[in-house]
């Protein structure tokens, strides 16, 4: 406990009550008291003090300096306590509370002594508040500083005697000073040439003796040496009643001094125009009232200038001129301008008529328009015109002598004059040929293109030039350049259609030969690479003009070199002539096929409006590759890659699209070849796409969203249900039902093949062994395998170990694998569909017939069955070809001991078919669709 101290007092005093009273005292004192003991803790705190720190008293009174002040250590205490009485000090120090709040705080103490005890009396004034006043003085006055600093233009102070007392940084920098406070006591003679400086202080002078404020335009020289013009307020400075000085701003108004006078110089450029016009210029309301008139030959108006204005047009105008204005005027309106409005005015000349040009302007945005009408005399121009109508019939008599072949065309397209030369050519009379249509004069292929560029003409109002090949009545071929005008009557609109034809056979042929030469490949015959580049800038300057998309494709051969190494150039030449008419069928006719070298060809595609178009395209061109190609008596089967770029989504380039399409190639190539390949953000977007969805197969097996369905086979001899295939269904929740033909290349490119595999595996197994639990025949489940799977080193464990997992026979299990793994080199496929085949289980091939069939292979690997591809069954009955193809399948499987089934059989006459060739088993809709186990089990349980 803290040892009561004793206070000197009077003899009759009692000092305890001294004390005490003092401690009231200094409880009602509002800054914080504190006593320090000379053992270094507080001997007494006033309540101002609990209640700034937050302690209670009885804690302090058991605290010391050290525990409420960070910055004060004991043996500082102890040198306070042990200096000399009545000594006092002060500290600026922090205190922290309680809570850990640190507080600003200056101490303000004197040391005592009594009775022989040391003590140190503080006073605590809590200077947080004071401190934000003198930061908030300061930031405010920072504040006004950076306001004027910022400032585009310059302010400043001066005193009576034009000594500047402060400026801003603008100021500094146009006077060509670091700082502002280089300025301060300074003139502007320190800073501007002398006849400027004077004129300043002049103002000051100026200013200050009115006692009012001053504006003035000046010039000054920038920073840059440069004499401009600003314009400068100035105002007298107050103080006490008495002007001591000025205070101003000004800024730079160069530019609109320019723009000023610029504007002078094109207010009198107009003027001079306007003076200078030739014709009428009226300013009307939309009432068609007369608010302005402008013009030099005051001769062609209906009336004086004066009487004019304030007219209206109907008060002056004849109705079908009125009628003909209101139309001008209602047409400028909605589209802002109209022209070529002819109206009929009569004048002190006469009757004049007038080209009506008008345009509408708004005074305001709330305005109503007025419109401005230029008004050309044209009577002059109209009355050549029909001159020039009267002098055209005259010359119609040299027509009739002209080598050329001439007719004029109705607006149905009916011949209405013939020259003699055209009337020899199509051996018809004087009269003959009038009225005929073009079908009928040059027969219906040439009569249909003339036809289709006469409607040409006569919408675009446009003449046409264009090449006509056609025989005459003697047979002989003719080349004819031939140009359709339209002709126009009195109202512009087309009346008929002139056709002028020359021969230009022996040019065109001379031309064509040339051509030929420069732009085709002369072993395809196809465009080179020089055409195509040509065709791929026209195509590009089209597609920019109408704002459409186009494709750029490049096409190259897999395993070209191999064919001429081992068969010789000449197959490969003759295998490039094959390719390239199955190119050139595959797109349509206006598209570009051409040879750009070597195995190598490239495909322009105008007008396509999404990139499923390509994609279609790019399907044809495979498709096309899908069928064998004989060379020298041998059939051979040849793929492709494909490259393509789009404009303008790649690139509005012609270089950089066929780089592109080039680049795409080479991917498609490095992806395994006979595929197609989009460039660029087409790509980009793709791979997102397949990684969104390589996401969500990830979790679809977790979800439940993967299933199985199955689909039956069948005896054709009884009908009988001995087996099916097992096929995969993802039901996304976003996306509805996936394509396997979707998500099984996601899964092979993501690695997830293996994993998902294991799981059809073990369903199937699973579906086997309840299917063929009581069966008196065994039933099998064909299960696809890809060929990432069989690449893999696991999969006959993998097999092994569900297979003895799910108690499955391998009898009871076919594995169906893709011609595409007939093409395999290293041995891992045939090794592993060995394995498989030794435990029990069979090997099928699906969609035989459409990929690399050949009898080596199938003489190479393990195979028990053939499932013949229902493009091949859909056709059976219709067509001989896949009739006999696939008689020759069935023969080809009897000879090889193997079963044949027929996938995708819809019709009885299908399955008739078959069975009558021999065929064992089939699928299709004509049995059952692919159902889920449960109704598997249901349908065909034991």
């Amino acid at each position: 406990m803290p040892v009561t101290p004793t206070i000197a007092a009077q003899p009759d005093d009692d000092p305890n009550l001294a004390w005490v009273l003092l401690g009231k005292g200094l409880d009602l004192y509002q800054d914080a008291v504190l006593i320090l003991g000379e053992e270094g803790r507080f001997f007494y705190v006033n309540d101002a003090a609990t209640r700034a720190l937050e302690y209670s008293r009885e804690a302090l009174l058991t605290m010391g300096p050290p525990d409420i002040d960070p910055n004060i250590s004991r043996e500082r205490c102890q040198e306070i306590l042990q200096s000399p009485e009545g000594q006092a000090f002060v500290i600026d120090t922090v205190h922290k509370t309680q809570s850990g709040k640190q507080i600003a705080v200056q101490v303000h103490g004197v040391t005592l002594r009594r009775e022989g005890r040391l003590f140190a009396v503080s006073i605590v004034r809590d200077m947080s508040e004071a401190q934000r006043m003198q930061e908030a003085l300061q930031q405010r006055q920072q504040y006004w500083r950076t306001l004027l600093d910022e400032f585009p233009f310059f302010v400043w102070l001066k005193d009576e005697h034009s000594r500047l007392l402060a400026a801003n940084i603008a100021y500094a920098r146009v006077a060509r000073v670091a700082s502002t406070a280089e300025l301060e006591g300074r003139t502007e003679f320190d800073f501007f040439p002398k006849d400027l400086a004077e004129t300043y202080v002049a103002d000051d002078k100026a200013v200050m003796a009115a006692g009012v404020a001053h504006y003035v335009e000046e010039l000054y020289v920038d920073e840059h040496g440069q004499r401009r013009w600003m314009e400068v307020w100035k105002s007298p400075l107050h103080q006490h009643g008495k002007v001591v000085g000025t205070v101003g701003y000004s800024r730079d108004i160069t530019d609109r001094k320019h723009t000023e006078s610029e504007l002078q110089k094109a207010l009198a450029f107009a003027q001079g125009v306007i003076d200078a016009f030739p014709d009428l210029l009226f300013e009307t309301d939309r009432e068609g009232r007369y608010l302005n008139i402008w013009t030099r030959n005051p001769e062609l108006l209906a009336a004086s200038r004066e009487a004019l204005l304030g007219r209206t047009l109907q008060e002056v105008l004849s109705p079908e001129s009125v009628a003909i204005a209101e139309m001008a005027f209602a047409e400028a309106e909605h589209k802002g301008v109209s022209l070529g409005h002819v109206i009929s005015v009569a004048t002190s000349l006469g009757p004049r008529c007038f080209e009506l040009s008008v345009s509408q302007m708004r005074t305001s945005v709330d305005a109503r328009p007025h419109f401005i009408t230029v008004s050309r005399d044209v009577t002059q121009r109209l009355e050549l015109q029909e001159e020039l109508t009267l002098r055209e019939r005259e010359y119609r008599t040299l027509v009739e002598n002209s080598p050329d072949v001439i007719a004029r065309f109705d607006l149905q397209f009916g011949c209405r004059y013939a020259n003699p030369v055209l009337l020899k050519a199509v051996g018809r009379l004087d009269t003959g040929a009038l009225g005929c249509s073009p079908h009928a004069l040059w027969g219906q292929e040439v009569g249909a293109k003339l036809a289709q560029h006469l409607v040409q003409v006569v919408d675009s109002k446009t003449p046409v030039e264009l090449e006509l090949q056609w025989s005459d009545a003697l047979g002989r071929r003719i080349c004819s350049l031939v140009s359709l005008t339209p002709e126009l009557d009195d109202d512009a609109s087309v009346s008929s259609v002139l056709l002028v034809g020359r021969d230009i056979g022996e040019l065109k042929a001379y031309q064509d030969k040339v051509h030929q030469m420069a732009f085709y490949d002369a072993l395809t015959g196809m465009p080179n690479r020089v055409l195509f580049h040509d065709r791929l800038a026209q195509m590009l300057k089209d597609a920019a003009y109408h704002r459409a998309q186009a494709g750029v494709m490049v096409v190259d051969l897999d395993r070209f070199k191999q064919i001429n190494d081992t068969m010789g150039h000449a197959a490969g030449d003759a295998l490039l002539k094959e390719v390239s008419l199955r190119l050139r069928a595959s797109v349509r006719t206006y598209d570009t096929v051409a040879r750009l070298g070597g195995d190598e060809f490239g495909m322009l595609l105008p007008k396509i409006h999404t990139g499923s178009h390509l994609a279609r395209v790019a399907g044809k061109v495979k498709t096309a590759f899908n069928q064998s190609f004989w060379l020298e008596g041998q059939e051979i089967f040849v793929s492709c890659s494909v490259g393509i770029a789009v404009y303008p989504t790649d690139s509005e380039a012609a270089e950089e699209l066929l780089k592109y399409a080039d680049s795409a190639m080479y991917s498609a190539k490095r992806s395994g070849r006979n595929s197609f390949r989009f460039y660029s953000r087409d790509m980009t977007e793709h791979a997102q796409q397949r990684l969104t969805l390589e996401f969500d197969l990830r979790r679809a097996l977790q979800r439940g969203e993967l299933a199985l369905h199955y689909q039956p086979k069948v005896l054709l001899a009884s009908g009988a249900t001995v087996g099916c295939e097992a096929l995969l269904r993802w039901t996304h929740p976003r996306l509805g039902q996936v394509s396997p033909e979707l998500f099984i290349p996601v899964a092979e490119d993501a690695g997830l093949i293996n994993q998902l595999g294991a799981w059809v595996l073990r369903e199937s197994c699973s579906t086997a062994v309840a299917w063929n639990a009581g069966a008196t025949q065994p039933r099998k489940v064909a299960v696809n395998l890809s060929a990432r799977q069989i690449q893999a080193s696991g999969l006959v464990a993998q097999v092994k170990e569900i297979v003895s997992e799910t108690r499955c026979k391998p009898q009871w299990l076919e594995f169906e694998i893709t011609e595409s793994l007939l093409l395999d080199e290293d041995g891992v496929a045939v090794k592993a569909l060995q394995a498989l085949r030794d435990m029990g289980a069979t090997i099928a091939i699906d969609d035989f017939g459409t990929g690399y069939s050949a009898l080596s292979y199938l003489a190479r690997f393990p195979i028990d069955t053939l499932k013949i591809d229902k493009s091949f069954i859909h056709s059976a009955t219709t067509d001989h070809f896949r009739a006999e193809l696939i008689k020759a399948i069935l023969s080809i499987a009897r000879c090889l001991n193997q079963e044949v089934v027929a996938e995708g059989v819809e019709t009885p006459e299908q399955a008739d078919f078959l069975a009558a060739e021999g065929c064992q088993l089939a699928q299709g809709f004509l049995f059952s669709k692919a159902v889920p186990r449960e109704q598997l089990l249901g349908m065909f349980g034991a």
